[in-house]
């Protein structure tokens, strides 16, 4: 007996290394009970009275932080220390050493081990055993138990099926019985398992057979850390009589075909079931079935954990084989087998028939070969509370979901909903922040939070741009003044040009005549003679005088043309730069008006984004005229400078 010999701990299968897991959850999305995981923590860690040993979490972590735990280091501890030790070897051998399992049994006996066993024979006596049950008992429905997983789900999760499970026990179990009862020279020696189930080692402790669970997927591990050939060791045959169709047991409905050669026409009262999570929803739904007082479709069950039978068993190393290489891997042994007893073909001889049935009947006994189960369920009920639904109402409100939509059961959690998760939470196995529906409410509350932050800091740059906009009308207004007042006293100088025309016509006419008079003056002196002489000079004088002044008079009134022209134009853009001020204040107001719009919506900005957006690109345009304007205004200041620079020179 050991520690874990009772109904109250199971032994751990599971190995969980903190170091590596990331609590990423894949492994509570692909478990069949969910609530042997606690991911509350850094790490999704195991309770062993809850796991079923299934090992699916085991394939399904991809970080290698689940491992399986079995025997293989305590068993080659004690076989280099001469413990006396045989083997067994599960059916699910041909198809994980991809048909060297003679072999195998060589290698087994070139490290010491006295004898090698196979369980495929133990498969013949299981089914001897259940129909045994079936003729005496005549159960209303009878499920099988070779799988160590279905059997810790239904002492744990749904105790009412324990009473119809098989009496009898697995092939194991009958093949380590019968090795007790039947080879005496044995006696003495320990059992190691070469199984493909991590979860064996518990049946083991239950039953009390068994002294070592040897995976074939660490058995495997070690064959290529060593570099050890199958291919290089001896065939050696089984020390127990071969089996016949039983070694079809480690593939789903190998059960149910083995019995149909006890009992004709069986499998039409065989309900096959295998795999995740068909299995389990079938096992839960007949329970519901029975303890409603329904009566069951099937006799018997034939169930599997794995999707392909024990052949790809957590303790197995074949998930990538073709399913179609790896049937017929058992199917040829299964031939092999029936051509040994000449019992192939669907109506196989009576003598070959008698014989196979000697050769069972003569390692049965009744009595021998059955076992006990246990009621686990209180465990269950201590771990796991199930919240009222006040409670549930309170878990879903920490999880931020107040509403039905709120209610994803999306599984990005691990678990098949919401509620269930909310109940793991309750138990204090997980936590709210590994709902995919919280994560994003509060990623989404931090976007608000920026938003809102950002809408902080634009108001601010609004409130600043407002009071800029503010001052700038107040100096367009001051610039237009400035405007009019230059435009009304250009146009008053054109009206003070207008009366220096006329006074350039009276100086012009002044020199025409002086001009005139001067020619005439100058003619009467000439003909005085020597008395007319100086005045000659004097008329000559005056007329080139007024020539000249007259010369100048048109100079004057090309300058004055010009400063017209000149004028003229400085008006026109004045006039113009005054409408484009006008309109730049009004823009300058609307937009002042709609910073005071946004400041106003500042408190609704996540909704108003794209108000603020186009309002800030109304400043941006509104700026660029403005600047423009004043530009063009400026310039025209600057020519009317110049040309009136001009003009003084």
């Amino acid at each position: 007996m050991n520690e874990y010999s009772n109904a109250e701990h199971l032994r751990p299968v599971v190995y969980v290394d903190p170091e590596k897991c990331c609590n990423c959850h894949r492994c509570i999305s692909v478990c069949p009970v969910k609530m042997c995981n606690n991911g509350s923590g850094d790490h999704v860690s195991v309770n062993h009275d809850l796991c079923i040993g299934c090992g699916t979490c085991i394939d399904a972590c991809v970080h290698g932080a689940r491992t399986g735990i079995d025997d293989m280091h305590t068993f080659f501890r004690d076989l280099k220390s001469e413990t006396p030790m045989i083997a067994i070897v599960a059916p699910a051998v041909a198809v994980n050493f991809k048909g060297k399992d003679l072999e195998l049994n060589g290698w087994l006996k070139s490290i010491g081990v006295k004898a090698v066993f196979d369980v495929s024979f133990g498969a013949e006596l299981t089914t001897k055993s259940y129909v045994e049950q079936i003729k005496k008992e005549n159960p209303d429905i009878m499920i099988s138990q070779p799988c160590p997983a279905l059997v810790s789900f239904v002492e744990i999760y749904q105790p009412q099926l324990i009473q119809h499970l098989a009496k009898a026990d697995s092939p194991m179990a009958h093949t380590i019985e019968c090795i007790r009862n039947f080879y005496p020279e044995y006696k003495d020696c320990k059992i190691a398992v070469i199984s493909p189930c991590f979860a064996k080692r518990r049946e083991f402790d239950e039953n009390g057979r068994g002294d070592y669970n040897v995976t074939m997927k660490n058995l495997s591990i070690y064959f290529d850390e060593k570099g050890i050939d199958l291919s290089k060791f001896p065939k050696v045959q089984y020390d127990n009589p071969p089996a016949e169709r039983a070694v079809l047991y480690s593939t789903p409905g190998g059960l149910m075909r083995t019995a149909e050669r006890f009992v004709p026409g069986i499998s039409a009262q065989t309900r096959k079931i295998e795999g995740q999570p068909a299995v389990f929803e079938y096992l839960s739904g007949l329970d519901r079935t029975l303890s409603a007082g329904g009566k069951p479709f099937y006799r018997l069950v034939d169930c599997l954990n794995c999707d392909k039978g024990c052949n790809r068993g957590g303790g197995t190393m074949n998930n990538n084989m073709p399913l179609d290489e790896l049937e017929e891997l058992v199917e040829s042994r299964a031939r092999a087998r029936r051509e040994h007893w000449k019992t192939s073909g669907y109506k196989p001889s009576k003598f070959a028939l008698r014989k196979l049935e000697k050769t069972v009947n003569a390692y049965w006994k009744p009595g021998i070969y059955e076992r006990k189960y246990y009621d686990r369920s209180a465990v269950m009920r201590k771990f796991i509370k199930t919240p009222t639904e006040e409670e549930l109402q309170q878990i879903y409100a920490s999880m931020e979901k107040h509403s039905k939509k709120d209610m994803y059961d999306c599984g990005a959690c691990g678990y098949t909903g919401c509620e269930q998760m909310a109940i793991a939470i309750f138990n204090g196995l997980n936590r709210r922040e590994n709902c995919h529906h919280y994560v994003m409410h509060l990623a989404n509350q931090d976007h608000e939070k920026e938003i809102r932050e950002a809408v902080n800091s634009i108001t601010e740059a609004v409130r600043s741009g407002s009071e800029a906009l503010r001052s700038n009308v107040h100096d367009l207004q001051e610039i237009r003044n400035m405007n009019t007042l230059t435009i009304d006293g250009i146009k008053e100088l054109n009206t003070k040009i207008d009366g220096i025309w006329d006074i350039v016509g009276i100086i012009n006419n002044v020199a025409d005549q002086t001009k005139i008079i001067a020619f005439n003056a100058e003619l009467e002196a000439s003909s005085s003679g020597e008395a007319g002489k100086n005045f000659h000079i004097v008329a000559t004088e005056i007329r080139r005088l007024s020539g000249t002044i007259i010369d100048s008079i048109k100079e004057i009134k090309d300058i004055i043309d010009e400063i017209q022209r000149a004028s003229d134009r400085l008006i026109l853009d004045s006039e113009k730069g005054t409408r484009q001020i006008d309109a730049s204040c009004e823009n300058a107001k609307s937009l002042e008006r709609g910073f005071g719009s946004i400041m106003a919506s500042s408190d609704t900005a996540a909704e108003n984004q794209h108000e603020i957006k186009n309002y800030v690109g109304q400043v941006t345009a509104s700026g660029d005229k403005i600047f423009n304007t004043l530009q063009q205004i400026a310039q025209g200041i600057e020519e009317f400078s110049q040309n009136t620079a001009g003009v003084s020179r």
